[in-house]
C-alpha cells in the first residue's frame, strides 16, 4: 500500500482522536481500576449505565489465544451489586463464574469486586501485582454482562502519581480509555507502573515496545527493539497494511508458569528470561503475525466469542500452525536466519511430526477439537502447531508448483484477510479447502483432506516443486560429488568421469540419477550444451533433512528463488 502524506496523517489522527472520544462519551459499560499493591490485587468497579430489569454478569471461562478452560473465578472476591444509591441488589449465582442481578427499577448497576494479581512471573494468562508493577490480562479481570457484549466500554484508572500506563486501547489523552466492544476491550492487556517504553514506526504505523524487568533489565533494549522493528516489516509488506492503528509488544523479562508469547488484537505479550541476549525473532514474528491470522483471519467461532464454554474449532491448526510457518519465513526475511538455518528449523518440525504416534491414529481436525481437554496445544504428541506448520509448507510448495509460480499460500492469506477481517464473520470449516482449490485446482481438495481429515502419511514429494528435497531415515539417496556455487556453476570438478568429465565453470542446467548412482549431467560450456555422465555418492539417510535439491530443474530452482525472496 502507499502510505499517506504527512498532512493527511494529521487529519486522520485528528479524526481518530474524535472517534475515540465519541466512543468513550457514549460508552454503556464503564470500568475503573485501582491497584492495591499491599494485597497484590486490583479493585474493579464496573457500571452498566443502561441496565435492564435483570442482568447476568460473568467472568470469562477462557482467554482468547489459549484454548483451555481457566479458573479466573477463583481469583475473584468481595463481589457486590449496587444501585445508584449504594443499596445492595439481589444477586443469584448461576454458576461459579456468573450471577444474575435483579434490578426492578431499571437503574444503572454497579458491580464491585477484587481480582487477585498473583499470576507468576510478571503476568501472562492472568493478572499480576507487585510493588511498582501491575499487569492486567483483560479476560482475567473484567466481568461482562451478557446483554452488553457489543456495546462500547470505557476504562479509567486510579493510580499512584508516578505510575505509567501502556495499552493498545484508544485514549482521549484525559485518562479515558475506550474500546468498541467487550471483545476488543479484554483483548487489550494493560501494563501499569514502572517500565521502559521504546518506539519505532513501520511506514506510518507507530509501534511501542514495553520492557518490564524487576529490578533491572539485563539486555540491550535498543538492539533488541531494533530486531523487533525488523521483524515487523515482512507481514506489513505481505498484507499491504494492517487493521491496527498502532501496535505494542509487551516484553516481560521474567518467566512464571509459561515461557513464550500470547497474541492480542493489536499487541502481544511475551515472557522470557531476563538475560543479556534474548533475540525474540521467530517468537515475536509468530505472535505479531497473529494480528492478521486469528485476530482478523479467523474461524467463525473465534470472534465474536462465547466466553462461557469451550469453542471446539477444527481449524485451529491454520491459526497457529500456519502462523508458525510464516514466523519462520519472516524471521528469515528479516535477516535473523540464514537459508540453512531456515531449512534446519523446518526440518525439526517435520521430524517431530514424523515421530508422533498420535498423528498415526488421530486426524488433525480431531486434535484441534480435543485440544481443550489436553492442555490447549494438541493431543499427546500431536501438536497442531507442528502439523499445521508442515501443512503450510507443503501447501505453499504445491500451490507454487501447480501454478508455475503465479500463486502461493500468500495469496490465500491476503484474500482471506480482505474477505474475513473484522467486522466480517470468520471463515467456515471448508473455506481453507475451497480457497486452495480456487488457487491451484481441484486436486488440492483431496490433497487437503489427506493431510487434515485423515491419518495418512504426509506427502513430502510436493517439496520438490520448490527445489527442496527431504531425506527420510533408511531411504537411499544419491548426492553429486561435484560442488556448485550460487550461480549453479561447477567449482570442484574432481569427480571421476565416465564420459569426458566435468570442468570448473560448467553451468549445470539439469541432472538425473539412476538407482546405481550414476548421474547424467547437462551443462552449458562455451555456449554449448554438453551431456556428461559421472558417478554420485549413494547412501542411506540416517535422519530427516530438508535441503536444497541438488538435482532440481531450472523451473524448480526458480520456484525456490521465489519462495526465499524477501518482499
Amino acid at each position: 500500500m502507499k502510505f499517506p502524506a504527512q498532512k493527511l496523517v494529521v487529519k486522520v489522527l485528528s479524526l481518530l482522536a474524535v472517534v475515540g472520544i465519541y466512543h468513550a462519551a457514549r460508552a454503556d459499560v464503564h470500568y475503573t481500576v485501582r491497584p492495591v499493591p499491599t494485597s497484590k490485587s486490583f479493585a474493579i468497579h464496573m457500571e452498566i449505565t443502561n441496565a435492564g430489569e435483570t442482568e447476568t454478569v460473568r467472568i470469562p471461562a477462557w482467554c482468547p489465544g489459549f484454548y483451555f478452560i481457566l479458573d479466573y473465578e477463583k481469583h475473584m472476591s468481595d463481589v457486590k451489586a449496587l444501585d445508584p444509591s449504594g443499596n445492595d441488589l439481589k444477586v443469584k449465582w448461576v454458576n461459579s463464574r456468573g450471577f444474575t442481578v435483579q434490578n426492578p427499577n431499571k437503574t444503572s448497576i454497579t458491580v464491585n469486586y477484587r481480582i487477585l494479581g498473583n499470576d507468576q512471573g510478571l503476568g501472562f494468562f492472568r493478572s499480576h501485582m507487585r510493588e511498582g508493577i501491575g499487569f492486567i490480562n483483560g479476560a482475567s479481570a473484567f466481568m461482562f454482562a451478557d446483554n452488553h457484549l457489543k456495546e462500547p466500554c470505557q476504562l479509567r484508572f486510579n493510580l499512584p502519581a508516578d505510575w505509567d500506563i501502556a495499552t493498545a486501547m484508544d485514549t482521549d489523552g484525559k485518562g479515558n480509555y475506550s474500546a468498541k466492544g467487550y471483545d476488543e476491550f479484554i483483548d487489550s492487556p494493560i501494563q501499569l507502573g514502572k517500565f521502559v517504553r521504546k518506539t519505532f514506526k513501520v511506514g506510518d504505523i507507530p509501534y511501542e515496545v514495553i520492557w518490564v524487568g524487576d529490578p533491572v533489565i539485563k539486555c540491550n533494549i535498543d538492539e533488541e527493539t531494533e530486531r523487533l522493528r525488523r521483524g515487523s516489516i515482512p507481514a506489513i509488506k505481505m498484507f499491504g497494511g494492517a487493521s491496527f492503528k498502532k501496535y505494542l509488544f509487551f516484553v516481560h523479562l521474567e518467566v512464571g508458569d509459561f515461557n513464550g508469547g500470547l497474541e492480542h488484537r493489536a499487541c502481544n505479550v511475551i515472557a522470557v528470561n531476563n538475560t543479556e541476549t534474548i533475540h525474540l525473532d521467530s517468537l515475536a514474528t509468530h505472535e505479531y503475525f497473529h494480528a492478521w491470522n486469528v485476530k482478523q483471519i479467523r474461524p467463525v467461532l473465534l470472534g465474536p466469542f462465547d466466553y462461557t464454554k469451550e469453542q471446539r474449532c477444527p481449524n485451529i491448526w491454520f491459526s497457529e500452525g500456519v502462523t508458525d510457518y510464516y514466523a519462520q519465513l519472516h524471521a528469515y526475511q528479516a535477516g535473523f536466519l540464514t537459508k540453512s538455518q531456515l531449512l534446519d528449523a523446518l526440518t525439526l518440525n517435520i521430524e517431530e511430526l514424523q515421530m508422533s504416534k498420535t498423528a498415526k491414529k488421530m486426524t488433525l481436525e480431531d486434535a484441534c477439537k480435543q485440544a481443550w481437554d489436553h492442555g490447549g496445544f494438541g493431543v499427546d504428541d500431536l501438536s497442531y502447531y507442528t502439523k499445521g506448520l508442515v501443512i503450510g509448507l507443503v501447501c505453499d510448495a504445491s500451490i507454487r508448483g501447480e501454478t508455475k509460480g503465479r500463486s502461493s499460500l500468500n495469496d490465500l492469506m491476503t484474500s482471506f484477510y480482505k474477505k474475513y477481517q473484522l467486522p466480517n464473520p470468520g471463515f467456515a470449516d471448508d473455506a481453507i479447502r475451497d480457497g486452495l482449490m480456487d488457487l491451484a485446482g481441484a486436486k488440492m481438495g483431496p490433497f487437503y483432506d489427506s493431510m487434515v481429515r485423515t491419518t495418512q502419511p504426509m506427502v513430502y514429494d510436493s517439496l520438490n516443486r520448490i527445489g527442496l528435497r527431504l531425506t527420510i531415515p533408511g531411504e537411499t539417496y544419491v548426492d553429486p560429488l561435484y560442488l556448485l556455487n550460487a550461480e549453479g556453476k561447477i567449482t570442484n570438478a574432481t569427480a571421476s568421469n565416465l564420459d569426458g568429465g566435468l570442468k570448473n565453470g560448467d553451468l549445470v542446467v539439469g541432472a538425473k540419477t539412476s538407482p546405481e548412482g550414476i548421474i547424467d549431467v547437462s551443462v552449458r560450456r562455451d555456449n554449448s550444451l554438453v551431456n556428461v555422465r559421472v558417478p554420485g555418492r549413494v547412501y542411506k539417510a540416517g535422519d530427516y533433512r530438508l535441503q536444497v535439491n541438488p538435482f532440481a530443474t531450472s523451473e524448480e530452482k526458480q520456484r525456490l528463488e521465489e519462495w526465499l525472496k524477501v518482499p
